[in-house]
C-alpha cells in the first residue's frame, strides 16, 4: 500500500522529504559520511541508467562501464589538457558517451540474448584496452589527476574542491536525472520500451521499429552512465582506464537485481544496501566480494524480484 501511495499523489511529498533529508546531511554528518553518500549517489545514477535498458527494455548490457569510463575522461581530459571549464566537461560527459553508445548500439541491438551480452563485453574490453595503452592521453593505469575549476552557474561559482559543494552538486544532478527517467518510463515512450521487454515480436507486429527503440534506450542509458562517470571523476579528482573495464558494469547489475529491476527506485535501494554492507561489514569480513555475493544469492533466493518487488508482494 505504501508503494501504491508512492506511485500516486503522495510521490511529490515523499520525494520532497527524501530530498530535504539528504540536503540536511552536511549539517550533521562529517566529511567522510558526505563523501560516502556522494559515492552512493553516483553509483545509484549508474545503476538507474542500467535499469532503463535492462529492467525496462530487456537488454542485459555489460558494456555500460565503457560509457561510465568515457564520461570520466570526458570531464578530466578537457579540463586538464584543453583548459575547458567544469560545466563544459559535464556536458561532454553525457555527449561523448551518448555518441559512442550510438555507435556501439548500432551493432549491438541487432543481436539478442547471450550474443548481445557478449558483444557489449567485447566493446568494453576494446575501450579499456585502448585507454590503458594510449597513455599520453589517458594516463593509462596511473590515470589522470586534476583539479576541477569552479563551476560557473552565472549567479554563483561552485568550488568543487569543497566536499560539501560537490555533494550538493551530485545530489541535484542525480535527483534531476532520476525524475527525468521517471517521467520517461511513464510516458508512451517508456510503454514501448516495456512492450519490447515483454514481447519483442508482438511489439514489432503492431508496428514499432523495435531496433530503433532499443537503440534509443541504449543511447539514453549510455549518456546517463557517462554523466555518472563524470560525477564520479569530479568527486575523486581522478580518472582511470580501469573505470572502462567491463567488470565495472557488474556494480550496476548487482544493485539493480538486489533492489528490483524495472522500478527505478530499486537500483537506488540496491546501491544503498550493498555499498553500506560493503563499508560497514568489511571491518568484520575483509572479503567484500563475499559480502556482495552473499547479498546477491540471498536476494535471488528470498526476493527474486528484488527489494521493491518483495515489498510490493507483501503489500497486496
Amino acid at each position: 500500500m505504501l508503494l501504491d501511495r508512492w506511485k500516486g499523489g503522495a510521490f511529490p511529498l515523499a520525494f520532497g522529504l527524501v530530498a530535504a533529508a539528504l540536503a540536511a546531511v552536511p549539517f550533521f554528518a562529517d566529511l567522510f559520511l558526505q563523501t560516502f553518500l556522494t559515492e552512493i549517489l553516483v553509483w545509484a545514477l549508474f545503476a538507474v541508467s542500467f535499469d532503463l535498458i535492462f529492467g525496462y527494455t530487456g537488454l542485459l548490457s555489460f558494456g555500460q562501464a565503457l560509457f561510465f569510463g568515457l564520461g570520466g575522461y570526458a570531464v578530466a581530459i578537457p579540463i586538464l589538457k584543453l583548459g575547458l571549464g567544469t560545466g563544459s566537461g559535464l556536458l561532454l560527459s553525457m555527449a561523448v558517451p551518448a555518441a559512442f553508445a550510438a555507435f556501439v548500439g548500432f551493432f549491438s541491438v541487432r543481436l539478442t540474448g547471450i550474443h548481445f551480452v557478449i558483444i557489449t563485453i567485447i566493446f568494453a574490453l576494446i575501450g579499456s584496452t585502448v585507454a590503458e595503452t594510449w597513455t599520453s592521453l589517458t594516463g593509462g593505469a596511473d590515470g589522470l589527476v586534476f583539479m576541477p575549476p569552479p563551476l560557473d552557474l552565472g549567479v554563483a561559482k561552485l568550488d568543487l574542491m569543497d566536499i560539501r559543494t560537490t555533494y550538493y552538486l551530485v545530489l541535484a544532478i542525480v535527483a534531476l536525472s532520476w525524475l527525468f527517467l521517471r517521467r520517461m518510463v511513464r510516458s508512451p515512450l517508456g510503454k514501448v520500451f516495456v512492450a519490447i521487454r515483454e514481447n519483442e515480436e508482438r511489439a514489432r507486429l503492431i508496428g514499432y521499429d523495435v531496433r530503433r527503440y532499443k537503440l534509443l534506450a541504449f543511447v539514453i542509458a549510455g549518456g546517463l552512465s557517462g554523466l555518472a562517470g563524470g560525477l564520479y571523476v569530479l568527486s575523486l579528482k581522478y580518472a582511470s582506464a580501469s573505470f572502462l573495464h567491463w567488470s565495472i558494469s557488474g556494480h550496476a547489475v548487482v544493485y539493480t537485481i538486489v533492489g528490483g529491476a524495472g522500478t527505478l527506485l530499486g537500483p537506488v535501494l540496491g546501491a544503498v544496501l550493498v555499498m553500506s554492507l560493503e563499508h560497514y561489514l568489511v571491518k568484520m569480513v575483509e572479503a567484500t566480494d563475499l559480502v556482495v555475493g552473499a547479498v546477491l544469492v540471498s536476494t535471488l533466493l528470498l526476493a527474486p524480484m528484488g527489494i521493491v518487488g518483495f515489498l510490493r508482494g507483501r503489500s497486496r
